[in-house]
């Protein structure tokens, strides 16, 4: 037997699959280095918003007015505009988030306390306990942020966290929907928020620990927002989550 040939034409073979793996490995590196420059690219935060005030100006959503009287003088105030103004703060607190950057979480800071209002205004109840929760969260989460400099793996605390914010949102909204309101539940509504605003606090009570794979658990917040928003006739952040989603 040549065992020589033999020796050799193994060798050739395994050796064109570690170039066929390592052809695949580059390949794939490639790949993920192409979606991160595209993901943190300052264009991408430039399509994000002229997206949201496009499908705004098209849809004629910044005509939107809420009407209340007060001292016996009717008045108009613009909620269009500013939900308008408020999204894209909003998205531009999360890309800088998304790159590590703390400044984000300075912004979402400042910014939940006009989302909680212009969602109260269209309709979320709960936003009155709801967006307090994050206001903190997210004020906790800069001043972690301004001091720690690491990324952590998920672990326990993450789900765990998770879960304390599920079971928050469910016990505030619901308090809020039989206290604040004097119409009976609307529980595809109240689901609608709940769930979305569950995920959100236990996203922002993980910001502060900075898990780097954390992306599922948005997405699924993202759907349920768009779903939300839709119901409360918010175009501009309906836009604004289906950018999101494709972002995360």
């Amino acid at each position: 037997r040549n065992w020589n040939g033999i020796w050799r034409q193994l060798f050739y073979t395994k050796s064109g699959r570690n170039e066929i793996q390592l052809h695949k490995r580059i390949k794939m590196q490639n790949t993920i280095a192409t979606i991160k420059s595209i993901t943190n690219s300052k264009y991408l935060d430039i399509i994000g918003v002229v997206l949201v005030v496009s499908v705004s100006v098209y849809l004629e959503y910044y005509k939107t007015t809420y009407d209340f009287s007060f001292g016996g003088k009717k008045y108009s105030f613009y909620l269009g505009y500013f939900s308008i103004i408020n999204t894209c703060l909003s998205m531009m607190a999360t890309r800088l988030v998304t790159k590590k950057n703390n400044i984000g979480n300075l912004i979402s800071t400042c910014n939940t306390l006009l989302s909680g209002s212009i969602d109260y205004l269209l309709g979320n109840i709960g936003a009155i306990l709801t967006y307090p929760i994050s206001f903190f969260g997210n004020y906790f989460a800069f001043r972690i942020w301004k001091k720690k400099q690491y990324l952590n793996a998920i672990d326990g605390i993450f789900f765990r966290n998770m879960a304390i914010g599920l079971l928050l949102s469910f016990v505030l909204n619901y308090i809020a929907f039989t206290t604040f309101s004097d119409k009976a539940i609307d529980w595809k509504l109240f689901f609608a928020i709940a769930i979305p605003a569950g995920i959100s606090f236990g996203g922002t009570f993980n910001i502060g620990r900075m898990y780097p794979d954390n992306w599922i658990n948005w997405q699924v917040y993202n759907l349920f927002k768009i779903i939300q928003n839709v119901m409360l006739m918010n175009i501009a952040n309906t836009a604004k989550y289906v950018f999101y989603m494709f972002n995360a």
